[in-house]
This record gives C-alpha cells, structure tokens and sequence, in this order.
C-alpha cells in the first residue's frame, strides 16, 4: 500500500498551456517532460456500493500496459488529496479480484458478485519530474480531456503536482505561485467523484463538519492539523459548489467552516508564534465581511420575511419590502461567487492548508511531543467558565450581552467538537446536545437582532415612504413578538446546559 498525496488545482484549458512554461515551474523542472494519453474505466456494482464506502476501482489504459488500482476516500483540504493507493499491473483489460482481496476493503469486494463500468475518463497527460531545493521531489501532471457516462460529457482540465518524497509544503509553496498570475482554484473533488456525479445526475451536496478520527494517544499538533484540514474541507467544498449552483445552504455551511477555521486558528497559535499566524487571521477577517452580511441576508429574506408574509398575507407593503430585500441578497450573492472567483481566495485557501499541514513536523527545540488530551483540558474549562458567566442570566440581558454569551458558545461548541472524539461516552453526548441547544437558541435571538438592521437598512426611518414604513412596522412589531418567545425558550435551554457536567473533568 502507499499512501497518494497529490494537490489537485483546476484551470482554463487555454490556463494550463502557460503552467509549464511559468517561473516557479521552471525554477524547479528536472529532466525531460512526456505527454501520453490516459484511458481510464472506473466501475462499481449496481447499487454503487463502493461509491458509498468511499472506495474507487479503476482499470488504466497506458500504452500497452493495463494498470488496476483500488483508492480509499481519504482527506483533502486546500486541494491536497491524502489517501491510500493500491496498483498492480495485469496482463489484460479485465479486474483481477485475487488483487481486490489485498486491500483493507477486501470484505467490501467479497460480498459483492459484479462489478459494472459506471464511466470512463479520457486524457491527454503532460508529465514534468520536479526537485526542489530541500530535496523534495514531486510529479507535475497537466491534464486535458473528459470524463464520459454513456453520453453525458464533462471537461478535465488539471493540474496535479504528486508528492514523490519530502515536504508536502512545498506542494503548496508552488500553487500559490501559480495561483498569483493564473486562474487556478484548489479543487477538492476527485475525478472519480465528478465521475460518479456526472453519471447519476447529481449534484454535490452542501458540505457539513464532521467529526475528526483522533487516536487517543494524538499529539497536539498533529490533532490541529487533521482539525484544521477538516475545516479548510467544509470552506472549499461549499465554495467550489456556489461557484455554480444557487443552493443558500452552501453560503450556510461555508461560513460554519469559516468560524470553525478561525477557531482552529486560534488553538494553532498556542503551538506556533502568533505572529506567523497573524497575515491568516487578517485575511479570515476580510473573508467574513463578505460571507456575514451575504447569509444575514440570506436568514432574512429566506426565513423571517416568509413567516412575517404568512401571517400578513396579501400585504402589498410587505410584498415590496420582500422584493427590495431579494434585490439586495442578490447583490450581496453575486459579491460572495466574485469574491471566490478571485485570487486573494485562492492564496487564503493554499495558505490556510500549508500553515495546518507544516504544523505535522514537531520544532527541533522541543524535547518530547506534547499530548493532546492533556493539552486542551485547560482550553475546554477556561471557555467552560467563560460561558457560564456570560450565559447566568442571558434571558435577562441586552442584546449586546446576548451576543457575547453567543460568541463565547460557539467558541466552546467548536473547540469542545473538535476534541470530543478523544473523550468519548454518553456524557460528552448529553454535554454537546445541550451547549448546541444553548447556541441556537441564542443564535435565533441574534437572527432577530440582526433583522432589526436589516430593516434599518432597508427602510430608513428618516427617508420611509408611507407603504415601507407601515411594512417596516410591521416587521418590527413581528420581531419583538417572536423575541419575547425566544427568551422564555432560552430560558429553559440555559437550564438544562446548566446541569451538565464537563465531559472533559474526572
């Protein structure tokens, strides 16, 4: 088994022609560069059954020779691919299942009878060998063509730089070179994944966090690179997939892994010098002025002002203020898919994943690693104690006080998810079920107070038509009816967070 690390970029075609002749490039190339074709078939049984588990089974044309390889699902963040590669040559264009049985999914082989082919990729691959100067050496793959499912067509146009020894830094260090004067983008979908999608008509679901594997015996640098990764994940899936498609849920999930980043960020900096970290935490900053008033808008035009209309239907004042709101979340949506479009992006995204990948190479100056589980406990009861002062008596408080007991539980929730695999039992269950409860309740409060602005901005008080001020006046009215409500919810939300127990204390 070997373990495929590569960084994925996608690209204009008429972009990919300028790769190998770029300064970075050239700077690094060793030896002559060779071009072939590629004709690849990936299959899976009828209920796609490997698809689900996350596995690809492929058969490679190159040449004269057939290759068969399995691949594993893996990690990806920023566009740099982990998984594990299985590769055998065999003597003629049909799957060796003896080969299926030497893999970790060779249950998953067994119990499926026939494999059929789902579809096919065909591309024109220019291969230029590279070292760098710390000894790294790497492949780079310039890959054109298509992916093919019956008569469905999708275009291939890629760049892959493969990982053949040293630093996966330098990886990255390259993409970003290419990134500042092309329009590359990390692309973290595999063809195999675009594959699947073009043959069943999909579309890439909304990408939500998910828990992070941990062994319990993890280092705490090594346990905020696979957080990390994780995070940049839920960023750059949900941002490639508005880049063309309309879903609000991906702005949704892409500002979640945007707050959940910039958490992450801020454990980073107890392990590494602020400093270093401080050019990431500013252009986190700069990314969230665009996505926060885009999804406040999304909340609502898509939430409030439809439960409002419900209530007053046929209201033509309300009717307006919906139209003019629509107007202004289109706007401020067509500035979030420019803003991803654009390079400064990119360069946040390829910054992000060499900064959380660097952190797996422990400084020569520290004696002995230091363990997680120990590590954050301190962490965890500090915003613990944060929040159970800010949240006392939130149902009483102003706004202003509301929305630091929200901040102080979401920078609990993040941390405390991240780590809660290493402290597993029904305990951290019960302890997490009731701080997200506590956040949601007063997140709602918040989407309230936020709807109030929103109006402001919409209808100024002073410049108000007799129609927009009724409307506004109405929503205002519909607001401090529903706030009242939502208090005596947290109210008893705060209860029952209050008498859980750490699950992180003995």
């Amino acid at each position: 088994m070997a373990e495929e690390i590569e960084l994925k970029l996608s690209a204009p075609a008429d972009a990919i022609t300028a790769v190998s002749t770029h300064p970075a490039v050239a700077a690094v190339a060793r030896g002559r560069p060779r071009t072939r074709r590629l004709s690849t078939t990936y299959y899976d049984t009828p209920e796609r059954d490997l698809a689900a588990a996350g596995v690809a089974l492929r058969l490679r044309r190159v040449g004269r020779r057939w290759l068969q390889s399995v691949k594993g699902a893996g990690a990806v963040a920023a566009g740099l691919h982990r998984r594990a590669e299985f590769e055998w040559r065999v003597s003629a264009p049909r799957l060796d299942r003896e080969k299926l049985a030497l893999t970790p999914w060779k249950k998953l082989f067994a119990a499926n009878g026939s494999y059929r082919r789902v579809f096919a990729t065909e591309v024109r691959r220019s291969e230029q060998p590279l070292a760098f100067a710390d000894g790294t050496r790497a492949k780079l793959c310039l890959d054109v063509g298509e992916i093919r499912a019956g008569r469905r067509r999708a275009p291939v146009s890629e760049i892959e730089v493969e990982l053949e020894t040293g630093d996966p830094s330098r990886l990255f260090e390259l993409a970003s070179a290419l990134a500042a004067d092309l329009p590359v983008r990390a692309e973290p979908a595999s063809k195999a994944e675009r594959g699947y999608r073009l043959a069943t008509r999909s579309l890439p679901p909304p990408r939500k966090a998910r828990d992070v594997a941990m062994a319990p015996d993890s280092t705490a640098r090594a346990a905020l690179e696979k957080i990390g990764a994780e995070c940049i994940a839920q960023i750059e899936t949900n941002a490639a997939a508005m880049l063309g498609l309309s879903d609000p849920e991906y702005l949704h999930q892409m500002r979640v892994g945007w707050r959940r980043t910039r958490s992450a960020l801020k454990l980073a900096q107890l392990v590494v010098p602020a400093d270093s970290l401080a050019p990431l935490d500013r252009e986190l900053h700069w990314l969230g002025t665009v996505l926060g008033p885009a999804r406040d808008y999304d909340v609502f035009t898509l939430e409030t002002l439809p439960k409002v209309a419900a209530e007053f239907r046929g209201d033509r004042d309300i009717l307006r203020l919906r139209r003019r709101a629509a107007a202004r979340r289109r706007r401020l949506g067509g500035l979030v898919r420019e803003t991803l479009a654009a390079s400064r992006f990119q360069q946040l995204l390829l910054a992000l994943g060499a900064c959380f990948a660097a952190l797996t190479r422990e400084p020569a100056s520290v004696a002995a690693p230091v363990p997680a589980r120990g590590w954050i406990l301190p962490v965890l009861e500090a915003r613990h104690r944060k929040l159970r002062k800010r949240a006392r008596h939130a149902h009483r408080l102003g706004a202003a006080d509301r929305h630091r007991a929200r901040v102080a539980a979401k920078k609990l929730r993040y941390v405390a998810e991240f780590f809660v695999p290493m402290f597993p039992g029904k305990r951290a269950d019960a302890y997490i079920a009731a701080l997200s409860r506590l956040q949601s309740a007063l997140g709602r409060l918040n989407d309230l107070e936020v709807a109030r602005k929103i109006v402001d901005e919409l209808v100024p008080r002073e410049l108000a038509a007799a129609g927009a001020a009724h409307a506004s006046g109405v929503v205002r009215g519909w607001l401090a009816a529903s706030t009242g409500a939502e208090l005596k919810r947290l109210r008893e939300v705060q209860r029952v967070y209050r008498r859980c127990e750490p699950f992180w204390s003995a």
